[in-house]
């Protein structure tokens, strides 16, 4: 029954219509904080059925793209200089570092494996005489399979975590001043920490939790509308058949157990307050930070690339020179090409032209 209504023709022209019909003078900027709900956006050609009043913008919810640099040459220089194995997920592997990717570093023979789950990197490291580092990252999402791990005392195996909290990156967009009129909210964070973890940006501007089918999205960008049209602010769920108000009680547990949070960079952003999920004191033992005193050096990125714009809505992937010329998901720049999540990834594969090169 879901299943039909997602995919109706007639369900979603109503909604197509009723956005329309709205008929705002003023251009609204809708913020789709997560890459999978700008890639329903761009893929199925939301945009052409809009009045061009409305612009969707990407945001800050890819994880491999707000990845710093840092934190990449980190990981590279522990693989190059130390007798260690790296173990990380399928795009983390190609982003380009300030000087290279761990791809290339792999090719200079540093040991650096791709896995689909920690829990591999974990077997992993019960195999090796060698230590094991996993370059975590992820969203809430994937930190309560990074907390079970540390908590079935994994051995010969040091997590670097990259993990990163999501509203405290929404937050500071607010505060950077940046033209963003509605939130639509990750889906699958919102299975973990819930519809509720939203309510401090909802203050400031209207938040919708959406799934990831065509109608989801519309109607995440209706309910906006209205909030704008009725001069509220609040958060609503259209994703409610996954999502609940208080998330996932277990997973947000486990997460609570190992992580604390602490201020720290994001690509792009200045310092984000208690954005970053560090191992607690007692788990201290797994933080690869301190077993190999590892630094994080200063943020750098290509040049001409401008992820760093575009994550915060700012500029789209055909305002970059590098765009669809020298950058491609083959020849990639920056990470907003490498990931599936990435916006430049997205609107090279479906929101290009037949003119363009």
């Amino acid at each position: 029954m879901i299943e039909n209504f997602l995919t109706s023709e007639k369900v979603a022209e109503k909604i197509v219509k009723a956005i329309n019909d709205l008929n705002f003078k003023d251009g609204i900027r809708i913020m789709c904080v997560c890459g999978t709900h700008i890639h329903t956006f761009v893929r199925y050609g939301l945009e052409s059925l809009l009045s061009e009043n409305i612009e969707i913008i990407a945001g800050p919810g890819c994880p491999v793209c707000v990845t710093t640099d840092s934190e990449i040459d980190a990981m590279i220089r522990l693989a190059l200089e130390q007798d260690v194995t790296i173990t990380t997920f399928g795009d983390m592997f190609r982003v380009p570092g300030s000087k290279m990717s761990l791809a290339e570093a792999k090719a200079k023979g540093a040991d650096v494996r791709l896995v689909y789950s920690i829990h591999e990197a974990v077997n992993i490291a019960k195999q090796s005489e060698k230590p094991v580092v996993h370059f975590a990252i992820g969203f809430e999402t994937t930190m309560p399979s990074t907390a079970y791990e540390v908590l079935n005392n994994a051995k010969n195996f040091y997590i670097f975590s990259s993990h990163r909290f999501i509203s405290p990156a929404m937050l500071a967009l607010l505060d950077e001043e940046i033209k963003i009129d509605g939130f639509i909210c990750p889906g699958h964070v919102s299975s973990i920490i819930g519809a509720k973890a939203y309510e401090e940006v909802a203050k400031y501007k209207p938040c919708v939790v959406a799934g990831f089918e065509p109608i989801d999205v519309l109607l995440a960008i209706y309910k906006i509308l209205m909030q704008i049209r009725q001069r509220v602010s609040k958060i609503e769920n259209e994703y409610s058949r996954v999502v609940r108000d208080q998330g996932n009680p277990e997973a947000l547990k486990l997460m609570n157990k190992v992580f604390d949070r602490k201020d720290g960079a994001w690509r792009g952003f200045p310092i984000i307050r208690k954005s970053i999920a560090i191992l607690k004191e007692k788990y201290a033992k797994y933080d690869a930070v301190r077993e190999f005193s590892i630094e994080l050096t200063y943020e750098t990125k290509a040049k001409g690339c401008i992820c760093d714009k575009i994550i915060k809505g700012l500029a789209k992937p055909k305002d970059c020179k590098l765009f669809a010329k020298a950058c491609t998901p083959l020849t990639p720049k920056g990470p907003c090409m490498v990931s599936r999540e990435g916006a430049c990834y997205i609107y090279y594969n479906f929101g290009r032209d037949d003119t363009e090169v």
